[in-house]
C-alpha cells in the first residue's frame, strides 16, 4: 500500500506510526513542500491508497505564505470523495477541518504538554477508537490553533480547555488534534527548540517533561499503535475492494 505523507519539518514525521505501517508493509511516500519548494503535492489521489497529514508550525489558513496548504486541502477533499482514508494530526487535523468547510482559529493560550482528552459516546462505536481505551487519555499537545467540527462530521474526542480534539467525516476521514504519534525524542526536541511558547507560557515544562513522559508516553504509544493499525486496516480494506 502507498500512503501519501505530508511532512512539514524534519522532526515532525510519522513517529510511532511507523510501527504499524512496517507490520502491514505500508510505504509512506513523503512530500515536503515547506522544506523544498520543488517538492510539490500530487494533483490528485491517483496511485495512493491513503493520505496522512502531519503537524507543523504554520497555521492552516496561512495560504498566502504557504500556497501548498490549499493543495493539501484540495487533496483531502479528493481522497474523501474517493472514500480513500485520510488522517490529519495537529496542523494536519486543522487542514482537514478547513478542507471540509470548518473554521480554524487561534487559541487564547496555546495548548502544550500532556493533556487529558476524553472519548465521546460516539467514539465507542468508531473503527479506530472503539477499542476499550482508558478514558480520559493523556496525549501530547503542541498547538496554538483549533478548529470547529465540520457539518456532517462526528466529534470523537473532547478536551476541557480545547473542546474539539478529534472527529470523523464519512467512513474514513479522521482529524486528531493531539500528537498521538509523538515519541519522547520528538516531544523533547520540540520543547527544547521552542523560542516563544514554552519559555513564555510553559517555562517549567523542560524540567518536568521527563517525568510527564514517564507517566504518559507508554499509554500514548499503545494508543498510537492501535489507532494507527486500525486506520491502516481501513486503508487495506479500501485498497482490496478496488483491486
Amino acid at each position: 500500500m502507498r500512503i501519501l505523507l505530508l511532512q512539514n519539518h524534519d522532526n515532525s514525521g510519522p513517529g510511532y506510526l511507523e510501527e504499524p505501517a512496517a507490520k502491514r508493509g505500508v510505504r509512506f511516500e513523503a512530500c515536503m513542500p515547506h522544506l523544498d519548494a520543488d517538492d510539490r503535492l500530487p494533483a490528485d489521489d491517483s496511485g495512493y491508497d491513503g493520505f496522512l497529514l502531519m503537524g507543523g508550525a504554520m497555521h492552516a489558513g496561512h495560504v498566502d505564505e504557504h500556497p501548498w496548504l490549499e493543495d493539501a486541502a484540495a487533496l483531502v477533499r479528493r481522497f474523501t470523495e474517493a472514500e480513500k482514508p485520510v488522517l490529519g494530526i495537529c496542523l494536519g487535523s486543522q487542514i482537514v477541518a478547513r478542507a471540509l468547510g470548518a473554521r480554524c482559529y487561534d487559541l487564547a493560550t496555546p495548548e502544550v504538554g500532556f493533556v487529558p482528552v476524553a472519548l465521546t459516546q460516539a467514539a465507542e462505536a468508531d473503527s479506530l477508537l472503539g477499542q476499550g481505551f482508558h478514558n480520559p487519555l493523556h496525549l501530547a499537545q503542541f498547538h496554538s490553533q483549533t478548529f470547529d467540527i465540520p457539518d456532517g462530521a462526528t466529534r470523537l474526542m473532547v478536551g476541557e480547555e480545547v473542546p474539539n480534539q478529534a472527529f470523523r467525516f464519512g467512513a474514513a476521514t479522521y482529524s486528531f488534534q493531539p500528537h498521538f504519534e509523538v515519541t519522547p525524542e520528538m516531544m523533547t526536541a520540540w520543547v527544547s527548540i521552542s523560542e516563544e511558547i514554552v519559555p513564555k507560557l510553559y517555562p517549567t515544562l523542560p524540567e518536568t517533561l521527563p517525568h510527564l513522559l514517564q507517566l504518559h508516553h507508554h499509554a500514548s504509544h499503545d494508543f498510537c499503535y492501535r489507532v494507527g493499525d486500525a486506520w491502516l486496516a481501513l486503508v487495506a480494506k479500501r485498497a482490496a475492494s478496488q483491486s
